[in-house]
C-alpha cells in the first residue's frame, strides 16, 4: 500500500489578523497562528477565542531536582540515586487546553435562580496527551496571561485537534444534574437554561524528561509551572525486591482467604463446592492489581510512580 506524503497530512491557512500564511495537520481544527498568537478555526479561517499561556517557572535541571526528590522518597528506590543518576535530555511541551466558563440555572416559578453551577474549568483540547499525563489532571484557571509567540521557540508546541464545542456538549449534561439537585428542593419541575461558553485557548507546559542510572534510561513528566511531579519511572533496588515479591503474595493470598471466606458466608455451608470455588477464584482476581503492582516493581529494571 502507497504511504502518503506528509504533505497530504497538512494544510495551509492564513491568519485573518496579521495576514501570515503556515501549516497545520489535517487533525487540527482549532489552529494557532505561529507568528502573532491568533486563534483560527481551520475550516472558515474565522478569528476565534482569546489565547493564553502559563509561564514555565522551571527550567529543565529544577524539574530533574523535583523528579530525583520523589524518586528518593519511594520504598524500593537506590539509596545512592541522587549521585548515581545524571539527566539525559529534556523537552518543553506546550500542551493545548480549553478554558470554559460553565454556568447553568435551574429555576423554578418563584425562585429564578433555584439551582446554579458556575465555575471555570480547563480541559484537555488534545485527542493525544503526554504518556503520563491524566485527562483528569487538576489545571489551573488563574495565572494565565496572554500567549506570545516568542514561546514558541523554547520548546514543542501542541496544537489542540479537539473541537471545543464537542467537550461542551459533554460537559453540559454533568452540570445541568448538579443545578437541578439544588432546584429540586424549590419544584418539582425546575427549567434549565444553560449559559456556558468557550472563552479560550491555553497552553500549559510540562517537562518531559529521561535520566540515566546504572546504563538504563527512566522517564519522568513535570509540571512546569509548579513543579508537580505527574509521572515518574525510578530503578528499583535489588535488595528491596524481595520484599516486593513478598508483599505480592500476600495481597494475592490475602485475596484467596476473603473469597473463600465470602463464599462461605453467602452460602452457608462449610461444605467446598463449586460455589465456594468460584469466590476463591474473585477473591484472587481481587488481589491481582495490588500483586501486579508489586511483582512488576519488583522484577522489572524500572517501577512506575505516579502523584
Amino acid at each position: 500500500m502507497k504511504r502518503r506524503s506528509r504533505t497530504a497530512l497538512a494544510r495551509e491557512i492564513q491568519c485573518p489578523y496579521c495576514g501570515a500564511r503556515f501549516t497545520v495537520p489535517e487533525t487540527v481544527s482549532i489552529a494557532v497562528c505561529p507568528y502573532c498568537g491568533t486563534t483560527v478555526r481551520v475550516e472558515t479561517g474565522e478569528r476565534l477565542a482569546e489565547h493564553y499561556m502559563y509561564d514555565a517557572r522551571l527550567d529543565v535541571n529544577s524539574a530533574y531536582r523535583r523528579a530525583i526528590g520523589v524518586a528518593l522518597r519511594q520504598f524500593a528506590a537506590p539509596e545512592d540515586l541522587e549521585s548515581g543518576a545524571s539527566i539525559a535530555r529534556g523537552l518543553l511541551h506546550y500542551v493545548p487546553l480549553y478554558l470554559f466558563h460553565i454556568r447553568v440555572t435551574a429555576s423554578c416559578p418563584d425562585n429564578p435562580e433555584a439551582g446554579i453551577e458556575e465555575r471555570y474549568i480547563s480541559v484537555l483540547a488534545t485527542s493525544t496527551s503526554l504518556r503520563g499525563l491524566s485527562r483528569y489532571y487538576p489545571f489551573p484557571t488563574r495565572g494565565r496571561r496572554y500567549f506570545e509567540p516568542a514561546k514558541l521557540e523554547m520548546g514543542k508546541y501542541h496544537q489542540p485537534d479537539v473541537k471545543p464545542e464537542e467537550i461542551l456538549k459533554r460537559l453540559a449534561p454533568a452540570y445541568a444534574g448538579r443545578a437541578l439537585m439544588e432546584a429540586y428542593n424549590d419544584c418539582d419541575e425546575p427549567k434549565v437554561r444553560d449559559e456556558s461558553r468557550w472563552e479560550g485557548l491555553v497552553h500549559y507546559p510540562f517537562w518531559e524528561l529521561a535520566y540515566t542510572y546504572n546504563g538504563r534510561e527512566y522517564y519522568a513528566l513535570v509540571d512546569a509551572t509548579d513543579g508537580t511531579v505527574v509521572y515518574l519511572e525510578y530503578p528499583i533496588a535489588g535488595k528491596k525486591r524481595g520484599a516486593l515479591v513478598a508483599g505480592a503474595i500476600a495481597s494475592l493470598a490475602a485475596g484467596l482467604v476473603g473469597g473463600i471466606l465470602g463464599g462461605h458466608y453467602a452460602m452457608a455451608s462449610l461444605a467446598i463446592t463449586p460455589g465456594h470455588a468460584a469466590w476463591a477464584a474473585a477473591g484472587i482476581v481481587s488481589g491481582v492489581p495490588a500483586a501486579y503492582r508489586l511483582l512488576r516493581l519488583g522484577t522489572a529494571p524500572r517501577g512506575t510512580y505516579t502523584i
